[in-house]
């Protein structure tokens, strides 16, 4: 089993060759594409740097075989909320509980950070993923038809929150 643990300066290539992978054989599941991605090496140093952004790594051996990215809100009125803005992990690595650990360090991060919810964006073709969520208490508070749209493909994306207590 993995180990699950927050990125270090040292895992940004690694992190990046993830992003990337994602990108390229989930096009539909991000709404990033490989040539506009705004996660770059700054970008990433940045992330691991701050105090209410974290990106969490599944780690296999000396292999980064899964992510997960939160942060809280900066706005005030919005500081209550931590929001993931991306998860991957490996074809390998599903269906282990490696994606729950991942997203119970989320959890735990959030309620460090004193967070009353969790939001994320999780695509329709994501079914595993969004069952996933579900079974840790995300609830859907609706869905955006046509969210992602690349080309002639489109995807629907699932609002999810989970209310912490």
């Amino acid at each position: 089993m993995p180990e699950i643990r927050e990125a270090r300066a040292r895992d940004i290539q690694q992190l990046l060759a993830l992003r990337l992978e994602a990108l390229q054989q989930h096009p539909l599941a991000f709404s990033s594409s490989p040539d506009d991605d705004r996660l770059d090496l700054e970008y990433l140093k940045k992330i691991i740097s701050e105090d209410r952004q974290v990106i969490f790594c599944a780690v296999h051996g000396e292999n980064i075989v899964g992510m997960v990215g939160a942060f809280v809100q900066p706005q005030r009125k919005l500081s209550h909320r931590c929001d993931v803005w991306g998860a991957y992990l490996r074809a390998s690595e599903r269906g282990h509980g490696v994606g729950r650990q991942l997203m119970e360090a989320v959890v735990d991060q959030a309620r460090s950070w004193s967070c009353e919810s969790i939001h994320l964006g999780v695509t329709s073709g994501s079914k595993e993923a969004i069952g996933l969520y579900q079974s840790l208490g995300f609830v859907s508070c609706g869905i955006v038809a046509r969210a992602i749209v690349d080309g002639e493909h489109a995807a629907s994306e699932h609002i999810m929150v989970f209310h912490l207590e």
